[in-house]
C-alpha cells in the first residue's frame, strides 16, 4: 500500500500515540469492515471517525467513512443521488488529494489479526472530508 503500492514496512503505531485512541474507538466498525473486504486497509483517522481508503491507492481504490457503521463510498453517493460520472469526477479528486500526501508519516497496526496503514494526517483528513462532502454530509 502507498505510492504506486510499493510494500513498505512502516513503523508500529505506540499504543499510548493519541491516534491509537481515535482508531479505538471506530474499532467495532473498523473490524466489520475487516469482515467485508480482503484489501489492504489506510485509515485517515478524524475528529471522532475515519475515512479509508480500500485497496491500493492511488491508483486502484475504494472509500469508506467508519464511525458507528460503515459507509460505503458507492452505497453512500447512490443514496445522496451522485450519478456515476460525478462518483468518477470525486474518485479522481480523492487520487490528487492521496498523491499531495504521499510524503507524510505512516504506521501500521493490528486491528483483528489483519495489519492496517494508519496516515494520521490532518491535511489528508481535511482534504478527503471536503471533497466527499456532497457524498457523507
Amino acid at each position: 500500500m502507498g505510492f504506486f503500492s510499493k510494500k513498505i514496512d512502516y513503523p508500529e503505531l505506540a499504543p499510548d500515540n493519541p491516534v491509537a485512541k481515535q482508531i479505538h474507538a471506530i474499532e467495532g466498525s473498523l473490524k466489520e469492515l475487516i469482515g467485508q473486504v480482503s484489501d489492504p486497509l489506510e485509515i485517515i483517522p478524524i475528529d471522532g471517525h475515519a475515512f479509508v481508503f480500500i485497496g491500493k491507492p492511488p491508483k486502484r481504490f475504494g472509500m469508506a467513512k467508519l464511525d458507528d457503521a460503515v459507509h460505503s463510498f458507492v452505497a453512500s453517493a447512490r443514496e445522496q443521488g451522485i450519478d456515476p460520472l460525478q462518483q468518477q469526477k470525486i474518485n479522481e479528486k480523492l487520487r490528487e488529494a492521496y498523491l499531495k500526501c504521499q510524503d507524510v508519516p505512516r504506521y501500521k497496526t493490528s486491528v483483528d489479526g489483519k495489519v492496517v496503514v494508519v496516515t494520521p494526517s490532518q491535511q489528508l483528513a481535511a482534504d478527503v472530508r471536503e471533497i466527499t462532502s456532497s457524498i457523507y454530509n
